[in-house]
Order: structure tokens, then sequence, then C-alpha cells
């Protein structure tokens, strides 16, 4: 079977889902094997496809300001949360930049997070996490994370390395520099390109003339470059931000979904997979625009068949305003029918947008639930 294909079997046991916050820390001892949720084969998988739904957050780690990623850290079948909050101000000079905080929190029976004071090697990660995701990186059925970093967030912009959390085979995780490359890394998106059963990662790297290029999992917790172009040169735009790889046509194969700044020009894309992974070739499709909210966030997909929906979350910029507003579109497929079933000026944007279950009812929303927001499906 198609590892893509195995998705709808592996999710019947990678299913989780909300509560409520708490504090403190614990060292509370795996149960049995068999409850160990599965690591699925995409970063995208990992995130929309496991059954999450909108958290109570720990005090502090709600927000813009934090990076999260969920998964089963400690081998218990609940979906534990992982954490890098920011601990400068770019308002400060570039010198008094400080590290990242990481923390692991351990999901409780009851709902509620505590805080896990021993399974990272260590609590410093990258200045300016932007995107962290879920995948099994070195191959040993556990869940690691990468980190997107794209350093001190104002003028010079000097860019800084990704940071990856790697399992090891005591319980803990390696904190380390994932790659070689220094920049503007704003999103990332996991999934093995190149067949070898290791899971490689999309970047988008505004700092760089590629912006769009895969880093080749070398399965050590190392990520080289790749020298070849894998996507087509009409996406060089230094306004993309975004990319996800996910399955949007149900062929089995991912594709690209990519968006950035469209009020600068950049388009908002999709590239269908030719059935190799290689995109290069690949006449982008322009995905409709929503005037005044230029800026893309997030992706996702929803439906089968018919039914079939693309989703984008957006924020202002085109319109004289810049991230001052919260807009979520549903785009129809293969039918290319837009619409704003969320479209709020004047509020708090947020990061990442899932497909949920909530009190019976598919709805799209954040995993954050201090963001309140709630679109049907």
């Amino acid at each position: 079977m198609h590892r893509l294909g195995m998705f709808f079997l592996l999710c019947l046991s990678a299913c989780g889902g909300g509560g409520s916050v708490g504090s403190g820390s614990t060292t509370a001892p795996p149960t049995e094997a068999s409850a160990v949720k599965v690591v699925l084969p995409t970063s995208y998988l990992n995130f929309k496809a496991v059954g999450l739904v909108p958290q109570q957050l720990p005090a502090g780690r709600s927000g813009v300001g934090v990076v999260r990623a969920y998964a089963d850290f400690s081998g218990r079948g609940q979906l534990d949360l992982f954490t890098a909050s920011l601990t400068y101000d770019p308002q400060r000079p570039i010198q008094n930049a400080t590290p990242s905080r990481l923390e692991f929190w351990r999901k409780q029976v009851d709902g509620s997070f505590e805080r896990d004071t021993v399974m990272l090697s260590s609590s410093q990660g990258c200045i300016h996490p932007r995107r962290a995701i879920v995948a099994d990186f070195n191959a040993d059925q556990k869940p690691d994370v990468f980190l997107a970093c794209h350093g001190y967030d104002a003028d010079p912009y000097p860019g800084e390395r990704n940071w990856v959390v790697l399992s090891q085979p005591n319980g803990r995780y390696e904190v380390k520099v994932a790659s070689a490359d220094v920049g503007f890394f704003h999103s990332a998106s996991a999934a093995d390109l190149n067949g070898d059963g290791l899971p490689d990662v999309v970047v988008t790297n505004a700092s760089d003339a590629a912006v769009l290029y895969a880093l080749i999992n070398k399965g050590n917790g190392v990520f080289e470059r790749e020298s070849r172009a894998r996507f087509p040169a009409s996406l060089r735009e230094k306004g993309l931000y975004t990319v996800e790889l996910l399955d949007v046509n149900e062929d089995g194969r991912l594709d690209v979904l990519v968006g950035g700044h469209e009020w600068g020009g950049t388009s908002t894309a999709l590239l269908l997979n030719p059935g190799d992974n290689q995109f290069a070739q690949v006449t982008p499709i322009t995905l409709p625009a929503v005037a005044g909210e230029g800026v893309v966030l997030d992706f996702a997909v929803t439906g089968t068949g018919a039914s079939r929906s693309l989703w984008a979350l957006r924020t202002s910029g085109g319109d004289g305003t810049f991230y001052q507003s919260r807009t979520i579109q549903k785009i129809t497929w293969p039918g290319w029918v837009s619409t704003t079933p969320l479209l709020q000026r004047n509020a708090p944007w947020f990061a990442w947008l899932i497909p949920a279950v909530v009190n019976g009812r598919a709805v799209m929303t954040s995993e954050d639930a201090s963001v309140g927001v709630s679109v049907p499906q």
C-alpha cells in the first residue's frame, strides 16, 4: 500500500482530543506500548489529521508569540505539547536577542498540561522560531520536531539556522542545529520526497534567491540542501512565506501549496504532483485572491470528491494595514469558487488553521482555544 494511503488506517490509532490547562512538572512513566500513538508520514497529517481540537493552553503559551506542536512525545498515548517561546524583543538592539525557550508539556488524563522537566537535553532554541512541524526524522517510530527559524525580526534581518528536536533511545530529546543553511525561514513542511523512507523538509527562505527548496534528511538529525531545483523558477518571489505538502486532488500524491504576500505580487498557488515529487516543470495554478486580505498564513483541505474544499487562513495586507484581521477563505475543488466564511477586520490574527470536530460539528478552527474561532466546514 502507498505510504500515504495508509493514513486512514493509521489515524484510527492516532486520533486524540482537547482539554484544559494545568501547571507544574511530571515524570510519570509511559503506559503500555500499545497505547503509543502512531507517527504519520507527513507533518501536515501529524498536525491536522490526529484529532486535535482547540486546546486550553498553559499560561503564557498561547497566542502568536509561541510556536507549538502536538504529538505523543512521552509515549503514553496522549497528544502532548511542545512549545518554543520567544524571549527577545525585536524593538531592542540585536545584541540583546536571546534564545527561545523550549518546553515539553505532558497531556494528563483530565485534559490538563503539566510541564515536563526531564525529556529535553536543552531548553534553549533558536532566537526566533516561526514554525514547528512533527515527523519521525530519525526513523525510530517516535515523533520529532523541526523548527523553522528566521532569526532577529528587524533590520538587518541576519537570519539563522533551523533546529531539530530529535528523539533518543533513552526517551529524551536532543536539541541541535538541523542544517548549515542560514536564512529567514518562515515556513516548513515535511514528507519523504526522495523515496528513502525518511521525511525531508521543504522550507521557505525569504533571504535566499531560490526562496523555496528542499532540505534532504540524512537520518541523523542532519539536513542537507538539495542541489537540484525541485520547484518552478516562477515561484522565486521574495514575498513567499508559507508552504504545505498535502494531497489536494486525492490521487495519493503530495501536492504543494504556497502563499505569502499577495499584496506585494506573490502568487498563492497550487502545484499538482506529476508523479515523481519533481515540480520544476509544473505550471502553478493560481488560487483566488481576497481583496485587502493579502497575507496568506496557512492551508488545510477537507471533504472528499464533490465535497472537497481547500482552506486558506489570511490576514490583512494590501489595503494600508498589515496583520490586522483574521480571515478564513474556502475554495471549492475543483470548481475554484471562493468564499470567506470568516472576515473580521481589526481583529487579532492567528497563525494556524485546523479541521476539527467540536461538539459533534465539523469546523475550521485554531488549536489555541483562546482564539475563539469556529467556522462550519
